[in-house]
């Protein structure tokens, strides 16, 4: 339980750091973009509610998966096929540049 906090703790001052890089800055601008713009399509196009389709976004992105959420509607589909593939590589660019920062603290 403890490396879990001290993890939870280095991976939170790690966040910190970026905050004050403009490279990390617009890696978040860009995926809170994303997010809200899939959530307003998922909520236009197949009639989900707000968190529905805020969580179908992040799931997406995330690469998580949900059987009991998905698209309908053939425009659905095809918007979450390129949604999914640009999306992804940003997590994944947030993620490897938010471990950068972690790393950081461990080296202090």
């Amino acid at each position: 339980m403890r490396s879990l906090a001290l993890g939870l703790v280095r991976l939170s001052l790690g966040f910190w750091h970026g905050t004050r890089d403009p490279e990390f800055q617009a890696i978040i601008f860009l995926l809170t973009i994303s997010v809200l713009g899939g959530s307003i399509f998922y909520h236009s196009v197949e009639g989900w509610s707000w968190l529905d389709s805020a969580y179908f976004s992040v799931v997406a992105l995330t690469t998580v998966g949900d059987a009991t959420l998905g698209p309908t509607t053939g425009l659905s589909k095809i918007f979450t096929m390129g949604f999914s593939l640009v999306g992804i590589g940003l997590v994944l660019a947030f993620l490897s540049r938010l471990g950068s920062y972690r790393d950081i603290e461990r080296r202090d």
